[in-house]
């Protein structure tokens, strides 16, 4: 049958298109089916490139789902590759075509290729079924310990869409979310806090063994991912580390994560800049804020938007008052040096302008109010801006005292402009700063302005203006509200108002003489249109004619001096939002904001924020040609010998696992220090072989240690490079034996108070790994033996060693070794003796927490310099302190000059102790450590 013109163009099945030419769709993709029903991989290729080129213009091409999901299976992987990205933009569409392929998906989570694999998993969460989550499920949790980071980076964004389809499964997700928060390659990190943000976002406690290791990260993530990890770190620290103000030291871990973000502040995306910014303004110390001006400043270079959104932040920023005079605290003065900065350009749109004259009326001060009026005097006479100048004039005034004269001035002049809007707005500002007091001649000079003026809000302020002072102008009231009566019924409605309060206090103090003024005026506004105007005369009439009681006090409730209008800002409605988010940007709770918790009293246990192995230790180290696929495959650029480096970089995967022991920290060898039984033995093997470089510190935990049981073999020292780098430096560290004694016994339980039982304690300073040694010494002062005795080590410290004695003779003596793992904590370590269950507190002292390293001369001076700031702490000390007391205190390698070196156990952080007959000062990683070794050298100075 013949299908008539008009119809057949209306149907669905035809298409007009870009060329005018009309295209029947049941033919239009006919030759990209029959390509991809050949059996050359070649036209295959060619048809899906089309079809992907018509994906991205926004074509539906779902039609061709049957032809494409046949070639899932090809052998080609470039082939392979675009059918998945197909797949996944369709399979949620057709999900029935799509899961009679569901076992070639799960082949192919199998697949050498790790794009491969990432795009199998891909499409798996894209078909929304719910029958298929535990495959899903499964798929995922093999994932997140794929070799390749890019399939972990997969299967994190995988998980938010297996948690919307299935929420019963939030515990395993959860352990899967963990478990990637524990990756070392910054590929992964910006993907897992997303999903844990999208899964689980109050559980914050999963955070607490991650929290270092996202901070020192930060910098390496891409930056999605640092915004996304610089928000989750501020809620961190705001529920878990104490407000900084109260503390007298800096937290350790809160000066961490300032320290690891503030080199974000010179990112080139304004959202990571942004995103440090109201990290420091919520949670950093009030003199660190300084630092965030100058990026914000630096924003205002970028487009419009932009901008806007960073003046309405600067804004909000300038509105809270300083707490500290002087200071760089949340306060005006941040922005002072960048004052020009926020001065109008012709270019700039209206909303931004608006925002900087709010913003320069905020930073006005006596220092610079004179700069901002004459920029302001130069907006008054632009069109678009000139009310807008006036009010921020007018604002300068209030703010300044000493310049509110000469505003006045200023603003009276502006009245006889010629330009309706600049008087409305003149007068208006004048309202409020006449308010208390206001000269006769001016506001005679008003008065007789009220002719010529037409604007309704500045009739209306002129009037309020002389009805608020109608005692200092008694005779020229009257004459006002007689030219006012005369066009009582033609004036604006606010304008009516304004004239039945001024009649009303005409009749309190002037009776006689404008009674029947008064009763004119308000027998028009009885009978006005306006329902208003109504109601407030019949209001006046009653108070002021028909109560006894009120009228009494009529004069009290018209006549009282009323306080000054407060200068309001909207933008202190806006603090109530955190910076940098929309509800901030449009003044309103948004859906999903989440408000921003106080700080707590007490900071959690820092013991809890230890660095934890992570699950399962990768050693994976992609090759340079697994990574130029990934930039290939996320460009979406397909080249013609893709297929090559595919195969190429298959065969390196699968060959990781035998060269994990060839990474390039393995083949440094880490000389640390042993008992001084062991000195001479490493002082000849010294001489016979040279000392290998040990690495830096952020490089160690990456190395298999003594700690583990597992030390890596050492491999051949690569040749220098001739560029030396930061990192490059710390490898010629000198980690060699330095000597160190055991200290002296030190009693803790006499034999009285142990029943018996003698106990002293020492500490021998062997080399342990980030265990601290230490001996125990029992004595049986009793005739009988003692049988069963056992020391219970404290709760939550890691400890090593033999805690218990079956039976100790009479007068004898025993040894008891034990090691524990203090994590860099000075918290105070309980031992339970269980004989007689008296606990005998002993606090391992600072000086034993620390290991002796021996750095080249020429690089103590070099990382003294780089530990400056909070890392540095200097004292006076009374009297000069030798330097074997000071080894005696400390474990630490003497060098000339009163320098000792030393390492922290757990963290390797570096401390350099200097001493000098009157000052000792300590540069140390650990700001903490610093401070407390400070204090143990000034207790010396006092007893010697």
């Amino acid at each position: 049958m013949r299908m008539a013109f008009p119809e057949g163009l209306t149907s669905p099945e035809m298409e007009i298109s870009e060329g005018g030419v009309i295209l029947d769709n049941r033919t239009r993709f006919a030759d990209l089916k029959t390509m991809l029903d050949s059996s050359k991989d070649n036209l295959k290729v060619d048809a899906m490139k089309r079809i992907i080129n018509l994906i991205a213009k926004g074509k539906d091409v779902s039609e061709l789902f049957p032809a494409v999901v046949k070639n899932v299976a090809a052998k080609n992987v470039e082939l392979k590759k675009l059918v998945y990205v197909y797949l996944v933009r369709y399979a949620e569409e057709q999900q029935d075509l799509a899961l009679l392929s569901i076992s070639t998906f799960q082949r192919a989570l199998k697949d050498p290729n790790q794009l491969i694999r990432a795009s199998a998993l891909r499409v798996l969460s894209s078909i929304r079924v719910g029958m298929i989550a535990p495959i899903m499920l499964l798929a995922i949790k093999d994932s997140v310990r794929d070799m390749s980071p890019y399939v972990r980076k997969v299967a994190a964004h995988a998980i938010p869409k297996l948690y919307s389809l299935d929420p019963e499964l939030e515990t395993e997700l959860v352990d899967c979310i963990d478990f990637l928060l524990a990756d070392r390659r910054s590929l992964v990190l910006g993907s897992a806090v997303y999903a844990f943000e999208e899964i689980c976002p109050n559980r914050l406690d999963l955070l607490h063994k991650h929290f270092r290791a996202l901070c020192r990260a930060l910098a390496d993530v891409d930056e999605w991912g640092q915004v996304m990890m610089i928000n989750l770190l501020t809620r961190y620290a705001r529920s878990e580390l104490a407000d900084p103000e109260l503390l007298p030291q800096p937290d350790v871990d809160l000066t961490l994560l300032l320290n690891s973000a503030r080199p974000l502040l010179q990112s080139r995306n304004c959202s990571v800049v942004m995103a440090v910014t109201q990290l420091f303004y919520y949670t950093a110390p009030k003199a660190q804020l300084s630092q965030v001006a100058r990026a914000l400043v630096r924003l205002l270079r970028g487009p419009r938007e932009v901008q806007y959104v960073v003046l309405l932040n600067i804004a909000t920023i300038c509105e809270r008052n300083p707490v500290l005079p002087g200071t760089y605290a949340i306060s005006k003065n941040m922005f002072d040096p960048f004052l020009k900065s926020f001065f109008v350009r012709s270019s700039d749109p209206s909303f931004v302008k608006e925002l900087k004259l709010h913003i320069l009326t905020s930073l006005v001060s006596e220092a610079n109010v004179h700069i901002i009026l004459r920029e302001l005097q130069t907006y008054v006479s632009m069109s678009d801006l000139a009310g807008a100048a006036i009010e921020a004039i007018g604002r300068c005034a209030v703010r300044v005292k000493a310049v509110s004269e000469q505003c006045l001035a200023g603003l009276v002049q502006l009245i006889a402009s010629p330009n309706e809007e600049v008087v409305c707005s003149a007068v208006v500002v004048l309202k409020s700063l006449l308010h208390a007091e206001a000269p006769v001649t001016l506001l005679s000079r008003l008065a007789r302005l009220i002719r010529s003026i037409q604007a309704p809000a500045a009739r209306a302020c002129i009037i309020w203006l002389i009805a608020t002072h109608v005692e200092t102008v008694p005779n020229l009231a009257p004459d006002l509200l007689r030219i006012l009566a005369k066009n009582f019924v033609n004036e604006d409605e606010i304008v009516k108002v304004e004239t039945l309060k001024l009649a009303v206090k005409l009749w309190m103090i002037r009776r006689d003489d404008c009674e029947k003024l008064v009763q004119y005026v308000l027998q028009l506004a009885r009978y006005d249109l306006s329902y208003d105007v109504r109601d407030r005369c019949r209001f006046l009439r009653n108070l002021l004619f028909n109560t006894t009681v009120l009228a009494a006090h009529a004069e009290e409730i018209f006549m009282y001096k009323k306080p000054a209008p407060a200068l309001q800002s909207s933008f202190k409605e806006r603090e109530q939002f955190q910076l940098g988010t929309l509800s901030h940007a449009l003044n309103q709770r948004c859906a999903r904001y989440q408000d921003l918790p106080n700080f707590p009293q007490v900071s959690s246990d820092a013991s809890m924020r230890r660095e934890a192995n992570s699950p399962e230790e990768y050693r994976y180290e992609e090759q340079e040609g697994l990574e130029e696929e990934e930039e290939e495959y996320e460009d979406e650029e397909y080249d013609e010998d893709e297929e090559e480096e595919d195969g190429g970089s298959a065969d390196d995967e699968t060959s990781d696992e035998d060269e994990s022991d060839e990474l390039p920290h393995s083949n440094i060898f880490v000389k640390i220090f042993e008992s001084d039984e062991s000195e001479e033995e490493e002082e000849e093997s010294e001489e016979e072989a040279p000392v290998k470089a040990p690495p830096s510190k952020s490089h160690e935990k990456k190395t298999a240690t003594a700690a583990n049981g597992h030390p890596n073999v050492p491999k051949e020292k690569p040749e220098p490079k001739s560029t030396e780098t930061a990192i490059d430096l710390l490898l010629d560290l000198d980690f060699s034996a330095a000597g160190s004694r055991q200290t002296e016994s030190r009693p803790i339980l006499n034999t009285i108070e142990g029943n018996g039982i003698e106990l002293s304690l020492s500490f021998p300073r062997l080399n342990d790994a980030q265990y601290t040694p230490l001996r125990f010494h029992l004595h049986n002062g009793t005739e009988e033996a003692i049988e069963g005795i056992k020391f219970s080590p404290p709760e939550g410290f890691d400890i090593k060693g033999t805690s218990q004695i079956d039976s100790l003779p009479a007068g004898a003596s025993h040894v008891l070794e034990l090691s524990v793992d203090l994590g860099d904590s000075l918290r105070r370590v309980e031992w339970r003796l269980s004989r007689n269950f008296n606990e005998t507190g002993r606090s391992v002292p600072i000086g034993e927490q620390v290991q002796p390293i021996r750095i080249p001369d020429e690089e103590v001076e070099k990382e003294r310099r780089r530990m400056s700031g909070l890392n540095r702490h200097s004292a006076a000390i009374s009297s000069p302190v030798g330097g074997e007391d000071i080894v005696k205190a400390v474990n630490a390698y003497r060098m000339p000059n009163g320098v000792f070196l030393c390492h922290t156990r757990s963290r390797k952080d570096l401390v350099i102790l200097r001493v000098t007959d009157d000052n000792v000062e300590v540069s140390s990683d650990n700001a903490v450590f610093g401070k407390m070794l400070v204090n143990l050298v000034q207790n010396l100075a006092q007893k010697s």
